[in-house]
């Protein structure tokens, strides 16, 4: 059976860079976000008896932005002649997904359409009437795989009302198979998360997954799915209905055995440190198999390590050097607001300890479009005050089936999905647009002068970052 999975492109939608002069725009992109579409490497390697093609239309687009993603995939479709067509969506990607689903429709009907991931899970219901067949709410590496025996099984006949977790696309209205939340922890635990099941990695060898100064291959790997904090803004932890899943750890042991050819690896969890006990255990064990000639890169929450300063040490024997932080606010009031369930103190001494330790850390910080001039104020203060390897700045975002959401959506001005990539205020900002803007684009400017503030105190001992 041919299945082609697609990383839909981002479209090229960011206000910030449309205000920034050239300072602003080398700061600005000073953080570039590479890497591979992991959840389509989980789905190939689910199903490795199937032919696959892995389209990362995202990275086609960094790479040459006259990209035309529909024609690539019409050349798919004539080339390959895919039984199944599967498109990851997150919110920016939305209005890119349905053209191409209507696309495939228009060229052959009886191709098998789906969509899964952040959007589609949290709001399946934007799918009724496209060309979408099935909708996979949640984790989809079972139900993908039974679906896929299913229509190799039954053809035109095949059922997919018995598997879990998904939404069957009826026109004008979607029927739900059952909810992966009527599932008990341990038997979704046990039968659903499929742990032993590798990524096919080399689907995605012919990208240049590469950071760029350093000229060191990237790829990815999760430890974990879910997250143990329930921060409003986000909707990770909806797709496991509040639930935090680690992996065992030797099966992490044996995924890290067959990325010799990654010297950087990069946990993309939500909260990599989620299980203290587990972690730790990884760390030593990858310590005592000798993988500690990786670079590892992980998101923890300050709260974590000034609890935990051990396993931050621990971490770093073990070849953790780089950390993606949410640190979001710089007001506890602020902090309250996010459900973020941490203090400002907290952050201070969690970044200090971490810039001691060898750690370069990657902060995000949360820029409301209710900022006024004090608050542009009191964020760079915090950022010069407590200088980092790199402050970035997202604007809020109401992502639709967050609780942010339900608590902002009635201010909404821009309601244009391919705006929804975090360098757009979607909502009216207090300040008018070029002064907010210009704002945000000298607080990255701020950012890179903080980096060299660091770089005096702690050294620079990462080649080319």
């Amino acid at each position: 059976m041919n299945i082609l999975l697609v990383n839909p492109p981002i479209p090229n939608k960011f206000k910030m860079l449309d205000y920034a002069d050239e300072e602003g725009r080398k700061s600005i992109l000073r953080r570039i976000l590479v890497g591979p579409p992991l959840a389509l490497n989980e789905l190939g390697g689910v199903v490795p008896d199937e032919n696959v093609i892995i389209l990362d239309q995202k990275t086609e687009m960094d790479m040459n932005p006259n990209y035309d993603y529909i024609e690539a995939v019409v050349k798919e479709m004539a080339d390959f002649r895919p039984d199944i067509i599967a498109f990851t969506c997150i919110t920016a990607q939305y209005n890119s997904v349905i053209k191409l689903l209507e696309m495939v429709k228009k060229i052959n009907k009886n191709t098998l359409t789906m969509v899964g991931g952040l959007h589609p899970s949290a709001c399946p219901q934007d799918f009724i009437g496209s060309g979408a067949d099935i909708i996979s709410i949640g984790l989809g590496k079972y139900s993908f795989y039974h679906i896929v025996q299913e229509l190799k099984k039954n053809q035109e006949n095949a059922d997919y009302t018995n598997i879990p977790g998904l939404a069957l696309n009826k026109g004008e209205s979607l029927y739900y198979t059952k909810s992966l939340s009527d599932i008990s922890y341990s038997e979704f635990q046990k039968n659903y998360l499929l742990d032993e099941v590798l990524p096919n990695r080399s689907l995605t060898d012919r990208y240049n997954y590469t950071i760029p100064k350093m000229k060191k291959k990237i790829h990815y790997l999760s430890t974990s799915q879910g997250c143990t904090h329930k921060c409003n803004f986000c909707s990770i932890w909806q797709l496991t209905h509040g639930h935090y899943f680690h992996r065992d750890v030797e099966s992490i042991i044996n995924e890290l055995k067959q990325m010799e050819q990654y010297p950087i690896i990069r946990f993309c969890d939500a909260n990599t440190f989620g299980d203290v006990k587990k972690i730790e255990h990884l760390f030593n064990r990858i310590i005592e198999e000798g993988l500690d000639n990786h670079m590892y890169m992980a998101d923890l929450r300050t709260d974590t390590v000034i609890k935990h300063p051990k396993l931050l040490q621990l971490a770093v024997k073990a070849g953790l050097r780089v950390t993606v932080c949410g640190l979001e606010a710089t007001s506890d009031e602020e902090l309250k607001k996010y459900d973020k369930e941490n203090t400002i103190e907290t952050t201070k001494e969690g970044l200090r300890i971490m810039n001691e330790a060898g750690i370069y850390v990657n902060g995000n910080y949360i820029v409301h479009p209710d900022f006024e001039e004090k608050d542009f104020e009191r964020l760079a203060r915090f950022v010069e005050e407590n200088p980092i390897f790199h402050s970035g700045f997202s604007i809020l975002t109401p992502f639709p089936g967050t609780e942010q959401w339900e608590q902002l959506k009635d201010q909404i001005v821009i309601k244009d999905y391919d705006y929804y990539n975090l360098a757009n205020s979607v909502l009216r900002t207090k300040l008018d647009e070029k002064h907010f803007y210009d704002s945000v684009v000298e607080l990255y400017k701020i950012s890179a002068r903080a980096t060299q503030k660091y770089f005096s105190i702690y050294g620079n001992s990462m080649e080319g970052m």
